[in-house]
């Protein structure tokens, strides 16, 4: 897939790092998955998706109510993150863009905001 680039000349190229640079979404999944499945809970893939941008303390309200469950939010919350940063390291780069980036470089200015 080529990474389609609006027509027109730029000075700079300002990147969003999660979701542009890289996609983070498969990593916070296997996150939630284990944090939530701790406290016998589960969380669909489709959900997972649906409820994206959806802050992690409401979800786990959420997921409480509907599983009828009692996990206390702010400790799975936590988990959840810590979980989230021990993956980082198998975050990769979405390909189309790196090779973007790499095409760019010294040529104009960038930055990841």
């Amino acid at each position: 897939m080529k990474l389609q680039i609006p027509a027109g000349t730029f000075r700079a190229y300002l990147f969003d790092c999660d979701g542009t640079v890289v996609d983070s979404m498969p990593l916070h999944y296997i996150a939630w998955k284990q944090a939530l499945g701790e406290w016998g809970a589960t969380f669909d893939e489709d959900l997972f998706y649906q409820w994206g941008g959806k802050p992690p303390k409401e979800i786990i309200a959420d997921l409480n109510q509907m599983q009828g469950l009692h996990m206390p939010v702010e400790a799975v919350a936590e988990r959840k993150e810590n979980l989230y940063y021990s993956l980082l390291p198998q975050l990769k780069p979405v390909p189309e863009v790196l090779e973007h980036i790499d095409a760019q470089y010294g040529r104009i200015p960038f930055a990841v905001v």
